[in-house]
């Protein structure tokens, strides 16, 4: 299990042969995932799937009703608080070509994570796909948390690149049943997709980069 002040890595990489492989020092670098696949089909890259710890870790149980008064017609008992997706940012990586989207995370517990390549951008439940454009569409699924403010509304937060960008757009929708996605148009055809979870700021980081010919 990893401390609060480490992360973990994943890496999704297209156009390069490569066994899949996992690592752990055992010291202060984070664990590692990678893994590559053949030809330039986004579709072809295996899910990648981990967790976030925010804070108190375990779940805050569901809270009963007072047992001196009968609940109130249609009142429902209070359920487990999740944490809160609180905010998702698309902006340049400080020290590389890439982008970066940036979701944060507020509040205790924990969130579920996996990124995967799909043909077609639908969201849970639904046979009406996202219109988010790109060579290669990544879905990002969060489970176990809320959403904040910023979705107010229920629509979805669409974000641009403001310049020259490895990444066309970004739609991420407020979550259903504690499950929030968000879709990744990429610009290339080979993207690397790396997957940066970090507990002690509650923050998970997709960097979107390209490929090396």
């Amino acid at each position: 299990m990893l401390s609060s002040a480490r992360s973990a890595v994943a890496i999704l990489s297209l156009g390069v042969l490569a066994a899949g492989c996992a690592t752990d020092s055992g010291g202060d670098e984070p664990d590692t995932t990678i893994a590559d696949a053949a030809g330039i089909s986004c579709q072809r890259v295996e899910s990648f799937a981990g967790t976030l710890r925010l804070g108190n870790r375990t779940p805050m149980p569901p809270a009963e009703a007072p047992a001196d008064r009968a609940p109130k017609p249609g009142e429902a008992p209070a359920g487990v608080v999740y944490p809160v997706f609180d905010a998702v940012t698309l902006a340049p990586s400080t020290d590389t070509d890439a982008d970066r989207v940036v979701f944060t995370f507020g509040g205790d517990g924990s969130i579920g994570w996996s990124a995967r390549f799909v043909d077609i951008a639908f969201r849970d439940g639904t046979d009406v796909p996202a219109p988010v454009s790109g060579k290669c569409l990544l879905q990002v699924d969060l489970s176990g948390v809320d959403t904040g403010d910023i979705w107010t509304g229920g629509s979805p937060v669409h974000l641009f690149p403001s310049g020259a960008s490895e990444t066309v757009e970004v739609f991420s929708y407020p979550s259903e049943n504690h499950l929030a996605q968000t879709f990744i148009g990429t610009r290339t055809s080979t993207p690397v997709i790396t997957v940066d979870t970090a507990d002690a700021t509650g923050t998970l980081t997709v960097t979107v980069d390209t490929a090396p010919r």
